[in-house]
């Protein structure tokens, strides 16, 4: 397995935009990869987008998000009490600090990105299912692409619309 450092910007067609607090992605090569290939096969007005990889527990931005996922934890079980079930899928690393095979990748559509959890973990499901229902088409194309590359979807449904997948 070879990681890859990738900075803001375009690769190969395909966006880097590290989601906050991160600088940049790391992820395999294997997987980038496959992205790129991805992104080849989709049709030109969807772009994909990749926001997070590999993030060792044992640097800064692995003590950072511990810290995030503590107070989101607390947060989230005082506004959606019963969702309770979910706080785990949505806030363990699932796999990020593992290795560069579990990502989280966004979309664009005619050059703008879709936020499909404007909220981030805290959009309600309600808003959730608006967005699916808005962008269901590409959604399911920037899916199954990746599904047909090898990759699995996250099966908690705010997971799924981060677009966390693992490659296995």
């Amino acid at each position: 397995m070879t990681l890859l450092t990738l900075n803001r910007g375009i690769y190969a067609k395909v966006q880097i935009r590290p989601r906050w607090p991160a600088q940049q992605v790391q992820v395999d090569s294997d997987v980038f990869s496959k992205l790129q290939r991805i992104q080849t096969n989709l049709p030109e007005h969807i772009g994909l987008i990749l926001t997070r990889g590999y993030e060792k527990k044992e640097s800064q931005l692995g003590f950072a998000r511990n810290k995030f996922r503590s107070l989101g934890i607390r947060t989230f079980r005082f506004c959606y009490s019963s969702r309770q079930g979910e706080i785990d899928a949505i806030f363990g690393s699932n796999g990020h600090d593992v290795d560069g095979t579990h990502i989280d990748v966004s979309f664009l559509l005619h050059g703008r990105r879709v936020r499909l959890l404007p909220l981030s973990v805290f959009t309600p499901l309600f808003w959730q299912k608006r967005r699916v229902e808005r962008y269901v088409l590409p959604l399911c194309q920037v899916k199954e692409a990746l599904i047909n590359e090898g990759f699995r979807i996250h099966l908690n449904s705010t997971e799924s619309l981060q677009i966390h997948c693992d490659l296995d």
